[in-house]
């Protein structure tokens, strides 16, 4: 058996990112309804409404069963077949 750890995000490095480097980051990034962010300013202020929430991090993704927003993923037992 081994284990598969999801992987998250930290929400306050994001907002750490230089301007830049979050326009860089933009394009890879979408809303909670597959929409892009407009603009570097809306990207920031949806990351704070995520620290309001109490989310310390995010998944790369859909979160998975048992996904804390404090600490991510709790890691799950698989076999090792993909």
């Amino acid at each position: 058996m081994s284990k598969t750890v999801h992987m998250c995000v930290s929400v306050r490095g994001m907002l750490n990112w230089s301007t830049a480097e979050t326009k860089r980051q933009l394009k890879f990034i979408t809303t909670k309804d597959g929409n892009r962010f407009s603009s570097v300013d809306e990207f920031r202020n949806e990351l704070m409404d995520e620290l309001s929430r109490g989310h310390e991090v995010l998944p790369l993704g859909e979160a998975c069963e048992g996904f804390n927003y404090k600490n991510g993923c709790p890691g799950h037992e698989s076999d090792g077949s993909r």
